[in-house]
Parts: C-alpha cells; sequence; structure tokens
C-alpha cells in the first residue's frame, strides 16, 4: 500500500531578508556600536547640509535672512522625512 500513502508536506517559514530579527525594541543603543566618526557624520550631516542649502537659498533669492533660514531647515527637514517614508515603503515592500 506504499504507492497510496498520503504525501506529507513541510510548511518553510518565511524568513525576512536579514534573518530571524524580530522588530521589537530591545536594550541596546545604536549609538554604541558606533565609530567616531560614525557618530560626527551623523550629527553634522544634517547640519551642514542645512547649511549648504541655506547658502544656496540666499545667493539665489536674496530673501531676508530669517526666511532663508526657515526655508532651508524646513527643506532639509522635509528631505530626511520624504527619504526615510521611502526607506520604509522599500523595507515593507520587499518583505
Amino acid at each position: 500500500m506504499w504507492p497510496f500513502k498520503k504525501k506529507t508536506i513541510r510548511e518553510t517559514k518565511k524568513v525576512s531578508l536579514y534573518g530571524r530579527q524580530s522588530r521589537n525594541a530591545s536594550n541596546y543603543s545604536v549609538w554604541g556600536s558606533m565609530s567616531i566618526i560614525e557618530k560626527f557624520i551623523m550629527v553634522m550631516g544634517p547640519i551642514a547640509l542645512t547649511y549648504i542649502d541655506y547658502m544656496i537659498t540666499d545667493s539665489i533669492f536674496g530673501l531676508p535672512k530669517w526666511l532663508t533660514a526657515i526655508i532651508a531647515i524646513g527643506s532639509t527637514i522635509l528631505l530626511f522625512t520624504l527619504l526615510t517614508l521611502f526607506i520604509t515603503w522599500l523595507t515593507e515592500r520587499g518583505s
């Protein structure tokens, strides 16, 4: 009777891109695993980007300094927000 025996099908678990990492919060700091250069770039990168945007906006439009500063800060926040949303969309789409 073995040809008529029912074959068992094993279901495989869907593994995410990074293995079995859980999305739960953990008790370690991301800053603890970064080098001093990475920490410096994480802090100074947005500041430098805002300054470059301030200088470009000031030279092109010649608006008052406070308005130019608001535009530069707002565009940097908008850029980082859009980048975060795009990365989140890509990572959720892949899994």
